[in-house]
C-alpha cells in the first residue's frame, strides 16, 4: 500500500486556553475565562474570538430562516461584511472551509494540523478530505470507514501502527482543558517543542492527555459533547466532552428525527437515506442560527493561547498571524476544501442537499466542486494524508480529462479498492507528520 503525506511550510498548528486551578506556571497566573451560563464551562466564544477575529455582526444578529429549507425570517436577512484578518461570525456549513475567509468558511482540521483526523487525500473521490475513506464509486460518505473506528460508536482503536485512530476534536479539546485546569505540570516545557511541533502541543503530551482521560485498555471512549441526563437527579449536566457551540438537536429544527449531529437535514433528506448529514447545514433557524463553532477551531485557539504564552515572540495570538496560519487558502486548487454535493440552491449558504442525491456539485454557484481540481487528478494540498482505499495511480488518466472536456466533472471509473480488501486500519502502517517546503511526498510500504 502506500501512504501519502503532503506538507507544507506552515509550521504547525496551535492555539488557545485560560483557566486554572491554584499552582505554578501559565496556567495559574493566566485562566481560562468562565461562561456561568453555561455550567461554569469555558467562554469558547471569547476563546475562539482572541486567535480568530469575527467581522462585525449585523445589528439584529445573523441571519436566520423560518424554518429548515425556507425563506429568510423577517428582520433576519442582513448579512455580515469581509473584514481583512478576520472571520465569518454566521456560519452555516463546512462547504467554504479551507477556502479564503472572504468566502465564509474556517480552517479545517488538515489546515489546523489536527492529529488525529487521518483525512483521505484528494483524488477526486466522494468525502475528498475528509475522514471517511471512499473509493470513487461509493455513494454514501458517511458509510464510508474512518481510520482506527472498529470498536463500535463513540470509540477509536489504539493500534502500534498509527497510534490512537481518529477522534472527534471535542475529546482532545476536553483532555486539553481538564489538564489545564488542573494545572499540575510544567505547562511551557511539557507540551511545547517549537523545533519539532511549533506552536502545537507535542503529539506526544496530546496522546497522554487524550489517554488520561479516555482511555481504557487498547480503546480510546468517549460520550458525545451533549448535555446527557443524570441518572440520579434527572437533570441535564455536560457530558465528558460537552461543547455548547456545536447547537446540535435543536427543537421544533429536529423534531422527525431529521438532524445528523450538529447538521440540520430537512426530513426528506434525512429520508434519502444516503446523503452525508455533513451536507447538511448547521443551525440556522431561531436564535442560535449561525453560530455553530469547530471543535477544532476551538482546540487550535485553545493551543495557540498556551502557545503563545509560552512562546510569546515566536506564536502570534491570531492565527492568520501566527506559525500556524501560515500560507492559509494561498490557492483554491491547493486548499482543503471538501468536494461538495448538489443543493437546491447553489447560491444559499443555508441549502440542503438535492433530493435525488447528486454528487459532485455543479461548481455553478457558491458551493465548491471538481473544479477545484483545475482538470487534474490530484489536488497537491498542504496537510497530512492517509491512502488506504484510494490508489494513488488510480484509474482515471490525468489526459483523458485534460484532452477530453466532456470527461471534467466525472467521477473516475475503475475500482481504487486494494484487491485484497483489507481494511484501512489493518493496511495503515505508518502515520508521518513532518514540517518542510510545500510538496508532496509519496512513501512506499510494504504490506506484509
Amino acid at each position: 500500500m502506500r501512504l501519502v503525506v503532503v506538507v507544507s511550510t506552515s509550521a504547525i498548528t496551535a492555539s488557545f486556553l485560560w483557566h486554572g486551578a491554584a499552582a505554578e506556571g501559565i496556567c495559574a497566573d493566566n485562566r481560562i475565562p468562565i461562561n456561568d451560563g453555561d455550567f461554569g464551562e469555558p467562554n469558547w466564544e471569547a476563546v475562539i474570538e482572541t486567535a480568530f477575529p469575527i467581522w462585525k455582526e449585523p445589528e439584529a444578529g445573523c441571519p436566520r430562516l423560518e424554518q429548515l429549507s425556507g425563506s429568510l425570517a423577517e428582520n433576519y436577512s442582513t448579512f455580515p461584511a469581509f473584514e481583512e484578518g478576520k472571520w465569518n461570525p454566521c456560519y452555516y456549513t463546512k462547504a467554504f472551509a479551507g477556502l479564503s475567509p472572504i468566502r465564509g468558511g474556517y480552517p479545517t482540521p488538515i489546515d489546523t494540523h489536527y492529529p488525529y483526523e487521518f483525512a483521505a487525500p484528494f483524488l477526486r473521490q466522494p468525502g475528498d478530505g475528509s475522514t471517511h475513506h471512499c473509493k470513487h464509486n461509493d455513494i454514501d460518505i458517511g458509510g464510508c470507514p474512518k481510520l482506527g473506528n472498529t470498536c463500535g460508536k463513540d470509540c477509536a482503536v489504539i493500534s502500534d501502527d498509527y497510534g490512537i485512530g481518529h477522534i472527534p476534536p471535542f475529546v482532545p479539546l476536553a483532555a486539553v482543558k481538564k489538564e489545564y485546569q488542573e494545572c499540575a505540570t510544567d505547562i511551557c516545557s511539557s507540551w511545547f517543542h517549537y523545533e519539532t511541533s511549533g506552536c502545537n502541543i507535542k503529539k506526544s503530551a496530546l496522546d497522554e492527555m487524550v489517554y488520561k482521560h479516555f482511555g481504557d485498555g487498547t480503546e480510546i471512549k468517549f460520550q458525545p459533547p451533549i448535555l446527557i441526563e443524570n441518572e440520579t437527579t434527572g437533570e441535564k449536566e455536560p457530558s465528558s466532552t460537552y461543547f455548547r457551540l456545536e447547537y446540535g438537536g435543536e427543537m421544533p429544527a429536529c423534531k422527525d428525527d431529521n438532524c445528523r449531529g450538529p447538521h440540520y437535514c430537512t426530513k426528506e433528506v434525512a429520508d434519502a437515506g444516503v446523503i452525508w448529514g455533513d451536507f447538511c447545514p448547521y443551525v440556522s433557524t431561531g436564535e442560535n442560527a449561525g453560530k455553530y463553532r469547530h471543535p477544532h477551531i476551538a482546540l487550535a485557539a485553545l493551543e495557540l493561547w498556551i502557545a503563545n504564552k509560552c512562546m510569546p515572540e515566536k506564536c502570534e495570538s491570531k492565527w492568520l498571524d501566527s506559525p500556524n496560519g501560515m500560507n492559509y487558502a494561498a490557492s483554491d486548487v491547493t486548499s482543503t476544501s471538501i468536494t461538495w454535493a448538489e443543493m437546491d440552491d447553489n447560491d444559499n449558504s443555508m441549502a440542503q442537499p438535492v433530493v435525488p442525491y447528486m454528487w459532485p456539485n455543479k461548481g455553478d454557484g457558491i458551493f465548491p466542486g471538481l473544479e477545484l481540481y483545475n482538470k487534474e487528478n490530484k489536488r497537491d494540498s498542504p496537510g497530512v494524508y492517509v491512502n488506504a482505499v484510494i490508489k494513488l495511480d488510480n484509474s482515471c488518466p490525468e489526459q483523458d480529462v485534460k484532452d477530453d472536456p466532456k470527461k471534467e466533472g466525472e467521477i473516475p471509473s475503475g475500482d481504487p479498492v486494494k484487491e485484497d480488501g483489507v481494511s484501512i486500519g489493518n493496511t495503515l502502517h505508518h502515520y508521518v507528520a513532518f514540517v518542510a517546503t510545500f510538496f508532496t511526498v509519496t512513501i512506499e510500504i510494504l504490506t506484509l
